[in-house]
């Protein structure tokens, strides 16, 4: 019962099609990324656990997750799914399950229990038969930072209270509490402070999203974002970084440490990025206004 319990996160996946373009244009070959992360995983040994923390589809379509399931299924261990704002709610729900891959919502470990939360779920609309389904245009999805709705608001503070557990830990795709200036998410992290004020047995939160790997402290707890296997940043040295994934161990007393992890390989070079790209990331650009940089700069040879 002492013993660690050793997982490892997956997030931001954002597998296509064969011959599909990836969402924003600029972006890693997810396939070679997802060879190069299971390689890396096989050096871990003895884990019980494998979570994906969402956008594991680009565009959400049958087909990509048909082979996101299919790519997970070889992963060691049983492997428990979230959904994220590229994820579309009922593609996901049909072409997820495998018998070692699960989209389960509550996963109780030894003396922990792993909530997992829909971050989107405050975007689903109820339809005319009263089922919560994804809003008509995708793009109300597509471009959210966050928001949980007083439904999963009040799921989590359920869960807390009926799991018997000394130890929670949630994870989640959407970081609650993230520093990057181009979240539009102050109304989402009013959402996270409220419950985290109010739920002292929750550790620590692993989320995706940002695809700039980090640790930092919201509310007293350590929020752990992962990479990504479309496209990673470093935004303290403001240079591309290479896919990976991120491990974890999680001890008896509630002590969480967790670690980076990323795959070196010559295909994705810690090569810098220019100033567009930093005032992204501030928030001082939109996407529109970058893509239409670069097609210029494109245009001009550059």
């Amino acid at each position: 019962m002492n013993d660690p319990i050793r997982i490892v996160q997956l997030s931001d996946t954002h597998f296509l099609e064969d011959g599909a373009e990836p969402e924003g244009g600029v972006a890693y070959n997810t396939d070679e990324a997802f060879e190069a992360v299971f390689d890396h995983i096989g050096k871990h040994e003895n884990l019980d656990l494998v979570v994906v923390t969402g956008d594991v589809a680009d565009h959400g379509r049958l087909p990509q997750y048909q082979k996101a399931a299919e790519a997970f299924s070889r992963l060691p261990g049983p492997v428990n799914v979230i959904p994220g704002n590229h994820d579309q709610d009922a593609a996901f729900a049909a072409s997820m399950g495998r018998p070692s891959v699960s989209t389960s919502r509550v996963i109780k470990m030894k003396g922990w229990a792993f909530l997992f939360v829909d971050s989107s779920a405050g975007n689903l609309v109820i339809d005319k038969t009263g089922r919560a389904v994804d809003p008509p245009n995708y793009a109300d999805r597509l471009h959210s930072d966050g928001h949980l709705g007083a439904a999963e608001a009040a799921w989590i503070r359920d869960m807390v209270s009926q799991v018997e557990a000394d130890h929670v830990f949630i994870w989640v795709h959407h970081p609650p509490g993230c520093p990057i200036g181009m979240l539009n998410a102050e109304a989402y992290n009013a959402e996270w402070a409220e419950l985290l004020r109010d739920l002292p047995s929750v550790r620590g939160v692993g989320a995706g999203h940002t695809h700039a790997p980090d640790t930092y402290e919201f509310m007293g707890r350590t929020i752990h974002v992962a990479p990504s296997f479309k496209n990673n940043f470093d935004l303290v040295k403001n240079t591309w970084l290479p896919p990976g994934y991120r491990s974890y161990t999680f001890e008896a007393d509630g002590t969480v440490k967790s670690q980076e992890r990323l795959v070196d390989d010559p295909r994705w070079p810690r090569r810098p990025f220019g100033r567009a790209l930093r005032a992204l990331f501030d928030g001082e650009l939109t996407f529109d206004e970058l893509r239409s940089i670069s097609e210029r700069k494109a245009s001009k040879g550059d």
